[in-house]
């Protein structure tokens, strides 16, 4: 059996910054992630070599990270950082609330977050608690793509990837409310 190339654990930041995803196997990018995540390691990944981490890694491995044991420690850590990256621009004194519907997790269910944005803060929570002025549903590859900048959400409504209900235009506008990092 031939030898890996790759580290037996190797930190998510080193994994967007130096190595292809392509070259490592399904099993190995979930590892790697699983790794970075443990114990709360979410906050020391840089978003920018998440996002390019995202961006070089192929549509298969995507959606084998998000159908692993590791989706749910991504998503929290995506949540758990989303209000870091409100901008507070287009804040308001009214509370806006949008349900996240995160589709194809094992066993056919899916995920869902809330977040509420007023006066300039972002508070998330995994309880759907409020009426939501919009709601949107996406597979957990797609959303990986939105929140990492690497696919249009408007693109994604067109294409029927992204499905939106109440305020259209308010989901529209969420993009720009949020400093969203660039690979």
């Amino acid at each position: 059996m031939p030898e890996s190339t790759v580290p037996e654990k190797i930190d998510v930041n080193e994994l967007g910054r130096s190595v292809d995803p392509k070259s490592l196997s399904e099993e190995e990018l979930v590892a790697a992630l699983r790794d970075g995540l443990d114990g709360g390691g979410a906050k020391d990944i840089d978003p920018s070599l998440f996002a390019r981490l995202v961006k070089s890694t192929g549509k298969g491995q995507l959606e084998a990270v998000m159908s692993s044991e590791v989706r749910r420690p991504v998503l929290d850590a995506i949540f758990g950082r989303m209000a870091e990256f409100y901008s507070s621009k287009g804040s308001s004194a009214k509370r806006q609330v949008v349900h996240w519907h995160v589709t194809g997790a094992p066993g056919g269910g899916h995920d869902s977050y809330q977040t509420a944005m007023q006066h300039g803060a972002c508070e998330v929570s995994e309880e759907l608690a409020e009426e939501p002025r919009t709601e949107l549903s996406m597979d957990g590859v797609q959303f990986l793509k939105v929140v990492t900048n690497n696919a249009s959400p408007i693109t994604l409504f067109m294409t029927r990837k992204l499905k939106v209900s109440g305020d259209v235009g308010f989901a529209t506008a969420l993009q720009k409310m949020f400093t969203i990092p660039s690979a």
